[in-house]
């Protein structure tokens, strides 16, 4: 069991007032864990690429340095690990800075010749042990925690994955109050605040509105005068030359103006539909969200451990809103998957089933430790359905879960209800929650080893 009340710690930091409360609560967890560990937290400074604003715990107090310490006076390896990561990563990638950090080490230990690059950012001017992590939101990288302590190995990879939950729910609190905090601020020009996708398109919505506006009242003066043009004639010379050259000026004049009217409900057309996409990937990432904080509260409460496979099972099937999903752990010898827990399959075909790694869908996902996602049939290059059992789709979704550089399982999911294939969003979630699975079910396998040892 984790030595964090993770509960406790989401209500806390979840109901903190303002940013330096949520730091406050989060420097103050860490340091209660063990006497000897000192954290201090460094915001990032995107348009100075720098760290400022050093918070330290010292008793009850919380002390702020303010700093500028730019990203390319610290370790070479870690800004090329956590600031700088393009040399490493392809940016045609659907795969978010979030999920990287998920399905490789989220951390980093410094040699101790980089002990003076770390110095103005450590609690302590001597240490023995240190380990750096990264608080993000999506992309952005928000602020580094600078863990430290006088004993050595003091941050082993037990004591970093159980740190890992409430550094996520700290980022998420403190990229809340961040967001809330810029909201609040009113832009002024020449001040640097660059506004949101949101405001930028209701500012177009607005300017097309009073051109469109503008346009159509000049398309009723027109007609009007049009229309005097034309009694005018009627009432000199209908066969008069000038009198018809005048009428064909005015009507094109007209023309052109219900071109530019139409051109105009165009470009606001498209504004709305742009906005539309935007409000529906913001609620997708809220979701999201939402989804992380339950699987954290699900994980956090105690649970047997004979039961925990069916446990996960029943709810990522209420969760996806999937009428099959089955959960494959890795045998003592490592080369053979079987089902732990499922639903939608034959019991009796399900206690049979034994998948050699590298071998069918899931193999090939335990043996590469990379996810399958199938939208449709012509999708499926690494491997396809059988057809022997009912599939309401051809849309699947096949993640490897990983603890401590080793494969513990594959989770696999289908038959989405209503036959709708899966998307994007539902890929992220499943990474994201099966990467913090593994190191639930890593725990366990870890924690019975070394009872088996003692």
């Amino acid at each position: 069991m984790s030595k964090f009340d993770l509960r406790d710690i989401s209500d806390r930091l979840t109901n903190s007032k303002d940013t330096e409360a949520v730091v406050y609560e989060f420097l103050g967890y860490l340091q209660a864990v063990r006497s000897d560990w000192r954290a201090s937290l460094a915001f990032y400074e995107v348009s100075g690429d720098a760290l400022v604003n050093i918070y330290e715990r010292r008793a009850n107090q919380l002390v702020r340095r303010d700093v500028s310490i730019p990203v390319d006076q610290l370790p070479v390896r870690l800004v090329r690990k956590f600031f700088h990561p393009s040399a490493f990563f392809n940016h045609s990638s659907r795969r978010s800075l979030l999920s990287h950090l998920f399905g490789s080490s989220p951390s980093y230990e410094p040699d101790p010749l980089e002990a003076p690059g770390l110095k103005p950012l450590a609690a302590l001017p001597a240490w023995h042990s240190c380990v750096c992590m990264p608080l993000a939101d999506a992309e952005d990288m928000l602020a580094m925690l600078v863990l430290v302590s006088e004993k050595k190995n003091a941050f082993g990879s037990k004591a970093v994955g159980e740190i890992i939950p409430v550094k996520s729910m700290a980022a998420l609190a403190l990229a809340q109050h961040l967001y809330r905090s810029a909201r609040a601020r009113d832009p002024r020009p020449g001040d640097g605040t660059v506004p949101s996708a949101g405001a930028d398109f209701q500012e177009r919505i607005q300017r097309l509105n009073v051109q469109a506006s503008a346009l159509e009242e000049e398309n009723r003066t027109k007609s009007r005068q049009l229309e005097a043009l034309a009694g005018e004639i009627e009432l000199l010379d209908k066969n008069s030359t000038q009198y018809k050259q005048e009428l064909e000026r005015v009507k094109s004049v007209i023309y052109a103006l219900e071109e530019q009217s139409a051109a105009a409900t165009q470009h606001l057309t498209e504004a709305y539909s742009e906005l539309n996409v935007t409000r529906q990937r913001m609620t997708e990432l809220q979701r999201t969200v939402r989804f992380m904080k339950e699987v954290f509260l699900l994980l956090a409460q105690e649970h047997e451990a004979r039961a925990l496979p069916s446990t996960l099972v029943a709810w990522f099937c209420e969760h996806f809103h999937v009428d099959r999903c089955s959960l494959m752990l890795l045998d003592d010898s490592r080369e053979t998957l079987s089902i732990a827990a499922q639903r939608g399959i034959d019991p009796n075909v399900a206690v049979r089933v034994k998948v050699r790694v590298g071998q069918g869908i899931s193999g090939w996902v335990a043996h590469n430790r990379k996810p399958l996602f199938v939208r449709v049939r012509d999708d499926a290059s690494e491997g396809q359905h059988t057809d022997r059992e009912a599939y309401n789709s051809d849309s699947f979704i096949c993640v490897p879960l990983t603890y401590n550089d080793r494969v513990v399982g594959v989770l696999n999911l289908s038959n989405k209800r209503d036959g709708e294939p899966f998307d994007e969003f539902d890929l992220d979630r499943a990474l994201l929650s099966g990467a913090v699975i593994a190191m639930t079910l890593g725990g366990q396998a870890l924690a019975r080893r070394s009872a088996a040892w003692a």
